[in-house]
């Protein structure tokens, strides 16, 4: 999916689907007022019949509105007043849902005018693609039969154009994080027989050999008798597969800046040493190695 910010007046560009606001009470955004004027008050004509209340994550799909380029108009509520980060992201997530079902391959969200609490436009066009993105996640690599291509290639934010530089800085880092989040979800969803200590170690490596910044150090066995890890090495003896541990040094950052150092466990429960456990929740135990995978995640954003 490619995720683009543009600076433009919506109601003018030829589109499979636009979307725009709707307040509660039935008030049209900033959007909507010109996508109204455009198509000779079809919007107020509608918001009169009722269809649409503008509750937030509220949506109506209207076709072939006159005086429009755009297929398609899908209203979106946006409730009163500024949102919340979680109003935000329902809302955003129900247009997803829509824009998912049909057939056209773009899309433009006019919602750059929306207002939420505590975020700036760099941190609501963040926000706005990291929930996009989030939706696009599909994992299919052990699955015969593939979820058949969706439509959908593009969306593209509408924003002002005084906030076009930050809403642009937003998207580039909500990309990175979503590719972040991605890799981690693909680790965790691994079976532990493929995702074992050795494989995460190979995909430590080949992140470090990607990124110039990025040193990567792999502790085997040898190495972690030397360092006195005991309590490591006694875990690592319940599986067949030998130990790792893994340290990545980014050095990406400004010479005077303070370092950060996460820390993520990376237990694989490819064999032995569950029967013990109880057994609710067991298969959720492959999970527990996803700390390390969130911090390779993190690495790779």
């Amino acid at each position: 999916m490619e995720f683009l910010v543009k600076s433009t007046r919506p109601e003018t560009l030829k589109t499979a689907t636009l979307v725009v606001a709707i307040g509660e009470g039935r008030k049209l955004g900033i959007a909507a007022k010109a996508v109204d004027l455009a198509s000779n008050g079809a919007l107020s004509a509608m918001l009169k019949r009722g269809d649409i209340a503008g509750k937030p994550g509220q949506t109506l799909l209207l076709h072939s509105l006159p005086g429009l380029k755009a297929e398609r108009v899908l209203l979106v509520g946006c409730g009163k007043g500024d949102l919340s980060d979680r109003q935000l992201r329902k809302l955003v997530a129900s247009v997803h849902g829509v824009l998912k079902g049909l057939g056209g391959g773009d899309a433009l969200l006019a919602l750059g005018e929306l207002k939420v609490k505590g975020r700036d436009t760099y941190g609501k066009t963040r926000l706005i693609v990291e929930t996009l993105a989030d939706g696009t996640y599909l994992f299919e690599q052990f699955k015969s039969q593939k979820a058949d291509p969706r439509a959908l290639k593009k969306i593209t934010l509408i924003v002002d154009k005084a906030e076009l530089s930050d809403a642009e800085r937003g998207a580039q880092h909500a990309r990175a994080i979503a590719s972040g989040v991605a890799f981690t979800k693909d680790l965790g969803n691994l079976p532990p027989n493929l995702c074992h200590p050795s494989y995460l170690a190979e995909e430590a490596k080949a992140l470090g050999k990607a990124h110039k910044n990025l040193k990567v150090e792999i502790l085997d066995e040898k190495k972690l008798k030397e360092l006195g890890a005991g309590a490591f090495l006694a875990v690592a003896q319940g599986s067949e597969q030998p130990p790792r541990m893994i340290v990545m040094h980014y050095q990406g950052g400004k010479k005077d800046d303070k370092p950060f150092a996460l820390v993520g466990k990376g237990i694989t429960f490819d064999t032995g040493g569950i029967s013990i456990k109880p057994t609710a929740g067991m298969d959720e135990m492959k999970y527990d190695m996803c700390g390390a995978a969130t911090v390779l995640g993190v690495v790779k954003a």
